[in-house]
C-alpha cells in the first residue's frame, strides 16, 4: 500500500508540472494569437482607409474628367467667337478697299471743269476783274459755247497770254469768256466742284469709321486669345471653380457689349502692389513675379494662386537648403532661393524679409496663414488677422483677429510681439536670449511657444537639446518635435471681388 501510496503521489507530482507547463504553453498561444488579431486589425483599418482613399481617388479622377470637359466646351467657345471675330475682320477689310477703289474711281473721274474754274479764277484775281457782276441770265448758253471752247484741247503756250506765233493763248480766251460771261460760268463750276470735295470729306470719314472698327475688332482679338491661353493653366493647377466660371461669363459678356461701345487707349499699367492684386488682373497661375507696394521699389515674390485669390509667400522651409540662423539685417532685407526659375524656388527655402513684408501689409489688415507638415505626412493649418509694424517698433507683429483654422495658438497669449535675432534681442523673457538660445529670428514670447525658424533637422535628433533647436510648433506635435516642412504667406484680410 506505501508502495502505492508513494507511486500514486509521484504520479499526481508529474501530472500536475504537466498541467502547469501546459497552461503556460496555451498562455504564450494567447498571447500570440491576440498579438496577430491586432495586427491582422490593423491590416483591415488599413485596408479600409485605403480602399477610401482609392475611392476619393477616384471620384477626384471623375471630377477632373468633368472640369477637363467643361474646359474644352469653353475651349471651343472661345475657339468659335474667335472665327466670327476674323470673319468679321475680313468683311470689314473688304469693304474698305472697297470704298478706297471708290475713292480713287471718284478722283479720277473729276470733271474737267473743276480745273477750268480754278484756273478761271486765279485769271480774274490777276487780271482784277470783278466776274459776278457783268452777268445776264440770257448768256448762259453763249457761255457755255464759250466754256466749251475754254475747255478744249488747245495746247497752253508759256510765253504769257500770247503765244509765240500771235495768236491768242488759252489764258486770253479764259479772260474774254470770263469779261463775257462773268459769274454764269465760275458759279455752277464752283458749286460742281463743293459737292465732289463734301462727296470725298464723306468717304474719307467713312474710312475712318471702317478703320476704327478694325482696331476695336483687332483688340477683341487679342483679349480672345489671352483668355485662351489661360484656360491652360487653370485646368492643370486645378482652379477652375465656379466662381471662376461665373467670372468668366461676365468677361466675355464685357467682351461683347464693348463691341458697341467705344475702345479705350490702351496705358502702360504699373507694376500689382500684390499678388491678389496680380490674381484680380487675371493671372492664376502661380510663379515668381515683381511686385511694388505703396512707398517702396519693386521686387520679386513667389506668389501660390488658388481658386479663391493670390497669396504672397513670405517664408518657406522645404528641405534645409538654406540657414535660418541669421542675424538682424539678413532677416530685415531676406534671403534664400527666391530667383525667376519657379522649379528652383519650389525646392528650396527662403524668407522675404521683414521690410518688404511691411511694405506689403502697411496698407491695411492682412490674413497671415501658416502650413506645417510632419515627417509622417500629415499636415495642419491656422489663420489669423494681423498688422505688422516697422523696423523703430522692431517689426512688432500685432494680432488683431481670432485665429481660425486646425491648430491652437503658439504664438502665446500676447497680442504684440517684436522680432528678434540673436544679436538684437527683443525677447518677453528678460534673463534669455531666445533666439541664440533656440536658433533663428522670431517674434519670440517667453521661448518656448513656436520657432518656424529653427535649425532644419533632415532626421529627428536623439538628443534633447538638438531637438529643442528644431522648427516646432507646441501646439502640435509638442515642443521637441522638428516639423518637416512650414509655409507662410500673406494675403489681404477684406478681399476684393474679382472682375
Amino acid at each position: 500500500v506505501n508502495v502505492l501510496a508513494h507511486g500514486l503521489l509521484q504520479l499526481g507530482h508529474g501530472l500536475k508540472e504537466h498541467v502547469e507547463r501546459t497552461k503556460g504553453q496555451l498562455r504564450e498561444l494567447g498571447g500570440r494569437l491576440s498579438a496577430h488579431n491586432s495586427s491582422l486589425g490593423r491590416l483591415l483599418r488599413q485596408a479600409r482607409e485605403a480602399q477610401e482613399r482609392g475611392e476619393r481617388l477616384r471620384g477626384s479622377v471623375r471630377e477632373l474628367e468633368g472640369r477637363g470637359r467643361q474646359l474644352l466646351n469653353l475651349s471651343e467657345a472661345l475657339r468659335q467667337r474667335l472665327e466670327e471675330v476674323a470673319a468679321d475682320k475680313d468683311a470689314i477689310q473688304g469693304r474698305l478697299e472697297r470704298l478706297e477703289g471708290r475713292v480713287r474711281l471718284a478722283l479720277q473721274a473729276r470733271p474737267a471743269g473743276n480745273q477750268s474754274a480754278r484756273d478761271l479764277g486765279a485769271l480774274q484775281t490777276r487780271s482784277g476783274t470783278p466776274g459776278a457782276a457783268a452777268g445776264k441770265s440770257d448768256e448762259g448758253p453763249e457761255c457755255l459755247g464759250t466754256s466749251g471752247a475754254v475747255g478744249g484741247d488747245q495746247p497752253q503756250e508759256s510765253g504769257g497770254v500770247l503765244g509765240a506765233a500771235g495768236a491768242p493763248s488759252r489764258e486770253s480766251r479764259i479772260v474774254r469768256a470770263s469779261r463775257s460771261c462773268g459769274a454764269h460760268l465760275a458759279l455752277p463750276s464752283q458749286s460742281l466742284m463743293d459737292a465732289q470735295n463734301l462727296r470725298i470729306e464723306e468717304l474719307l470719314q467713312k474710312i475712318k469709321q471702317q478703320q476704327y472698327k478694325l482696331d476695336k475688332q483687332n483688340l477683341q482679338i487679342k483679349s480672345l486669345q489671352s483668355k485662351v491661353n489661360l484656360l491652360i493653366p487653370l485646368h492643370h493647377n486645378k482652379t477652375q471653380s465656379p466662381k471662376w466660371k461665373i467670372n468668366l461669363k461676365k468677361s466675355l459678356n464685357l467682351t461683347n457689349q464693348s463691341q458697341n461701345g467705344s475702345v479705350e487707349p490702351v496705358q502702360t499699367q504699373k507694376l500689382p502692389e500684390g499678388c491678389h492684386q496680380l490674381f484680380l488682373a487675371g493671372q492664376h497661375s502661380s510663379g515668381v513675379f515683381q511686385v511694388q507696394p505703396a512707398g517702396s521699389q519693386p521686387f520679386k515674390v513667389y506668389c501660390d494662386m488658388t481658386a479663391e485669390g493670390g497669396w504672397t509667400v513670405i517664408q518657406r522651409r522645404m528641405d534645409g537648403s538654406v540657414d535660418f540662423d541669421q542675424l538682424w539685417d539678413a532677416y530685415k532685407n531676406g534671403f534664400g532661393d527666391l530667383r525667376a526659375n519657379i522649379m528652383s524656388l519650389i525646392s528650396g527655402d527662403f524668407w522675404l524679409g521683414l521690410e518688404k513684408i511691411h511694405h506689403l501689409v502697411q496698407e491695411g489688415k492682412y490674413n497671415l496663414l501658416i502650413e506645417l507638415e510632419d515627417w509622417e505626412g500629415n499636415s495642419q493649418m491656422v489663420q489669423f488677422v494681423f498688422s505688422l509694424g516697422g523696423e523703430s517698433t522692431a517689426y512688432t507683429l500685432n494680432l488683431v483677429g481670432p485665429l481660425t483654422g486646425e491648430l491652437e495658438n503658439a504664438i502665446g497669449e500676447f497680442r504684440q510681439l517684436p522680432f528678434s535675432t540673436r544679436d538684437r534681442d527683443h525677447d518677453l523673457k528678460a534673463d534669455t536670449n531666445c533666439a541664440k538660445h533656440l536658433s533663428g529670428g522670431w517674434w519670440f514670447s517667453t521661448c518656448g511657444h513656436a520657432n518656424l525658424n529653427g535649425k532644419y533637422f533632415r532626421s529627428i535628433p536623439r538628443q534633447r537639446h538638438e531637438r529643442k533647436q528644431g522648427i516646432f510648433w507646441k501646439t502640435w506635435k509638442g515642443r521637441y518635435y522638428p516639423l518637416k516642412s512650414t509655409i507662410m504667406k500673406i494675403q489681404p484680410a477684406a478681399l476684393e471681388a474679382e472682375p
